[in-house]
């Protein structure tokens, strides 16, 4: 009994100290005296398109991006190989899917983009766009690099 109301008491005090550690990921109790707030990703866990992926099976490698578009200028024509997690920092980017249609992403959004589908991305605003991308490929083959298409889908 002894020995129970021990291992009980310091079961309980050592998950106290770790409150914090468990619980920051519903964005509403700090984390070491820092804030942790989730970013929602549209669709999550399909892409943009509803589309189911995985993520490849050979060795991980992890890619971020700082990707700006100035006003007036697009992407070419093209589509991703491996998953791709974006978030949209500033401006609207506009990507036409072609069949699919076109859609507008704003500041704060963040979706995992379509795989091999061809797309358009470019500024739908006055502003220039700055998103961040974060591809999730393997080392052999490096799939990072968005492959060109010949025609939309």
């Amino acid at each position: 009994m002894k020995l129970t109301t021990l291992f009980l008491a310091g079961t309980t005090f050592a998950l106290s100290l770790n409150a914090h550690a468990m619980t920051h990921d519903d964005g509403k109790v700090p984390y070491e005296d820092i804030n942790a707030t989730v970013i929602s990703i549209i669709g999550a866990p399909k892409t943009t398109l509803g589309q189911d992926f995985k993520y490849p099976a050979g060795q991980p490698l992890i890619k971020a991006f700082n990707i700006e578009i100035p006003v007036g200028k697009q992407t070419d024509l093209h589509k991703h190989l491996v998953p791709l997690y974006v978030y949209i920092v500033s401006g609207e980017l506009e990507v036409d899917y072609g069949s699919k249609g076109k859609k507008i992403y704003r500041p704060g959004t963040s979706y995992v983009e379509a795989m091999n589908w061809c797309h358009i991305g470019k500024v739908a605003g006055k502003a220039p766009v700055n998103v961040i991308g974060v591809y999730l490929g393997e080392q052999t083959p490096d799939q990072i690099k968005p492959e060109t298409c010949a025609k939309p889908n």
